[in-house]
């Protein structure tokens, strides 16, 4: 199964330049996007993919490969875009957060809540599973990560269910997981709280936020004049962390509201482009559910 990229046309739209040189693809999953950026930008472009999934990037390989020569696949954390391209400079980067069909739809992954398999969730082979995670961690450890990460109600009490069932050995399958999270889940709210809990875990196991928060300056510093950052998230804890990025670096000074004057010399690296948050339309989500809860950003580098 391909992962089908949400919001294709904007992120050609946004991530464009006109100019020839080299895109990033952060998180180029099966080749979605990247195609989409490979053909509108022609010849005179090459596009450096990143993904921390082996089997994603076995099927990009695929469909990227008439591409030939253009195309530099590399199996790593975006967080470390500046090793990855080797003091190479970009004309643009583009990041689409989150977790695709190809890890859901595999079972053995772990990712998902609505069929039993092995507690996992990893992204890639050199990040954390969740078993082992669940294994260590204290109650109240727990339900602070399940509030800050997945927002859910309740967490102390799903928290104390989680630590409970795991008093009965290593909870090493979905199912048991999901068990124990319905148990002190509102019944009318009981598919969102397995949601928000299952999105919290992998967050924490992947440290998703870190990664992004290490992307975004590396990624500024790597885009020639002109360049574009284009990043799409899925829930409110990355896109904060972006508009935030934003709306710092277009501002540049640092220095108190009351300084009559700027002393900090901090100067604007970044204009945004997109005021508000580039979500898609009714027909792209009639026929891409999971494409409903997309967000996309975008800015461009300043001299």
């Amino acid at each position: 199964m391909l992962h089908t990229p949400v919001l294709v046309d904007e992120v050609v739209r946004f991530l464009m330049t006109g100019r020839e040189g080299t895109y990033i693809d952060g998180t180029v999953g099966t080749g979605g996007h990247a195609e989409a950026i490979l053909e509108a930008g022609g010849e005179g472009i090459t596009l450096v993919g990143i993904d921390r999934d082996p089997k994603a990037l076995a099927a990009a390989a695929e469909r990227l490969e008439s591409f030939g020569g253009r195309v530099r696949l590399v199996r790593g954390n975006f967080s470390d875009i500046s090793k990855h391209m080797a003091g190479e400079n970009c004309e643009g980067a583009l990041l689409d957060l989150g977790i695709s069909s190809l890890q859901i739809a595999d079972g053995d992954r772990g990712f998902s809540y609505l069929e039993d398999g092995p507690l996992d969730m990893a992204m890639g082979p050199d990040d954390g599973d969740v078993q082992a995670l669940l294994d260590t961690v204290s109650e109240r450890a727990l339900a602070g990560i399940i509030h800050e990460y997945g927002e859910a109600r309740r967490n102390r009490a799903i928290a104390r269910e989680i630590v409970r069932e795991r008093s009965g050995g290593r909870i090493e399958r979905t199912a048991r997981l999901r068990a124990a999270i319905e148990k002190a889940a509102p019944p009318r709210d009981a598919v969102s709280t397995l949601a928000r809990v299952f999105q919290a875990l992998r967050i924490w196991a992947n440290r998703e936020l870190e990664a992004l928060t290490a992307f975004l300056p590396e990624a500024l510093e790597l885009c020639t004049p002109g360049g574009r950052l284009v990043l799409i998230s899925y829930h409110s804890l990355e896109d904060r962390i972006v508009k935030r990025f934003f709306k710092a670096e277009e501002k540049g000074c640092t220095c108190p509201s009351d300084f009559p004057e700027c002393v900090c010399g901090k100067q604007p690296r970044l204009r945004v482009l997109t005021r508000r948050p580039v979500v898609p339309g009714e027909e792209e989500i009639s026929e891409n559910p999971r494409a409903r809860s997309a967000r996309l950003r975008a800015a461009e580098r300043l001299a």
